[in-house]
C-alpha cells in the first residue's frame, strides 16, 4: 500500500509538471503568434525556418543591391540626359554656323558658347553618385576627366566597375565608364576623339573664322555614342525592375510557407489549451485528494 500511494503521488505530481509546461507553452504561442521558438519544439520545422530565414536575408541583401543599382542606373540617365541636350545644341550650332551670312560677331559669339558647352560637359561627365563615387569614373574613385595645360580633356578614371549582384547569381553593371561613351567616338576622317575634343575644334574654328559645317556628323557620332548609352541604362533598368518583381514574389511565397510552419492555428491553440487546463485541473484535485488522505503521511 505504501508503494502504491507513492508511486501514485509521483506519477500525479509529473503529471501536473507537465501539464502546467504544455500549459505555458500553449499561452506562449498564443502571446507570440509562433509555434516554434526552439529545435526542441519542431526539429524539422525549426531547419525549414532556418533555411528560410537565410534565403531571406539574401533576398532583403539582393533587394538593397537592387535599390542601389537602380539609382545609380538613374543619375547616370539623368546625368547622360543633360549631355544630350547640350549636343543636340551643339549640332544645331553647327548646321546654323554653315551659313555664310554669320559675321565675325556672331561666330564668336557662338565659339563662346561652345566654350561654355565644353566646361557644362565636363562637369556633367564628373558628376558624382550618392556615394560620393565619380558615375563615369569606371573602377576608380579618382575624378574621371581633368583639364591639362594646353587645354585638352583627358580621361583619368579606370576600367568598368564591378558588378552588383542582384540575385541567383545574376550581376549587373550599374554604371558605365565615361571612356566607352565620351572617348573613342569615330571621326568622319576615320581616326578617333572624344566628345569634347570635338565640340572644343568646333569653338577655336569659328573664333578663327573657319567652317564648321562638315562638322555636324562628328557631333551626331557623339550624340549616337551617348544615346545608345541611355538605350542600354534603360534596358538595365527594365531588368532590375524584373529581378525586384522576381524577388518580391520570391518573398511573398517564402511568407506564405514561414507563417505555415510557425505561425499558430489560434483556435486550434485555444483549444489544445483548454483541455490541458481541463486535465491539469482534474489532476490537482486528484492530487490534493490524495494528499488529504488521513493515513498519508503514515503509509510514506
Amino acid at each position: 500500500m505504501h508503494v502504491a500511494t507513492s508511486l501514485q503521488y509521483d506519477r500525479l505530481r509529473d503529471r501536473m509538471g507537465a501539464l502546467s509546461a504544455r500549459a505555458d507553452t500553449l499561452n506562449n504561442q498564443l502571446a507570440t503568434n509562433k509555434r516554434i521558438a526552439a529545435p526542441s519544439d519542431d526539429a524539422a520545422g525549426y531547419r525549414a525556418l532556418t533555411a528560410l530565414r537565410r534565403s531571406g536575408a539574401d533576398a532583403t541583401a539582393e533587394l538593397a543591391n537592387i535599390d542601389l543599382a537602380t539609382s545609380l542606373l538613374e543619375a547616370s540617365s539623368t546625368a547622360l540626359g543633360g549631355i544630350e541636350t547640350q549636343l543636340t545644341r551643339v549640332r544645331e550650332i553647327a548646321i546654323n554656323a554653315g551659313s555664310a551670312t554669320l559675321s565675325a560677331e556672331q561666330k564668336l559669339a557662338l565659339a563662346t558658347e561652345l566654350d561654355v558647352i565644353v566646361d557644362d560637359l565636363l562637369r556633367t561627365a564628373n558628376t558624382n553618385d550618392t556615394r560620393g563615387n565619380p558615375l563615369f569614373g569606371g573602377d576608380s574613385t579618382a575624378t574621371p576627366y581633368v583639364r591639362q595645360a594646353n587645354g585638352s580633356i583627358a580621361f583619368m578614371g579606370g576600367g568598368d566597375a564591378g558588378e552588383i549582384p542582384i540575385g541567383d547569381g545574376r550581376t549587373i553593371n550599374a554604371t558605365t565608364s565615361g571612356e566607352r561613351i565620351f572617348n573613342g567616338i569615330k571621326l568622319t576622317d576615320g581616326t578617333p576623339s572624344d566628345m569634347f575634343a570635338i565640340v572644343q575644334k568646333m569653338a577655336d574654328t569659328l573664333r578663327t573664322g573657319g567652317n564648321i559645317a562638315q562638322m555636324g556628323t562628328d557631333v551626331q557620332a557623339a550624340l549616337t555614342s551617348v544615346t545608345n548609352a541611355r538605350a542600354s541604362i534603360g534596358a538595365r533598368g527594365a531588368r532590375l525592375e524584373l529581378e525586384q518583381t522576381r524577388l518580391t514574389d520570391l518573398g511573398i511565397t517564402r511568407e506564405e510557407a514561414r507563417s505555415a510552419i510557425e505561425d499558430v492555428d489560434v483556435t486550434a491553440t485555444i483549444t489544445e489549451l483548454q483541455k490541458t487546463l481541463t486535465v491539469l485541473q482534474a489532476t490537482q484535485a486528484s492530487f490534493s485528494k490524495l494528499t488529504s488522505l488521513s493515513l498519508f503521511d503514515y503509509l510514506r
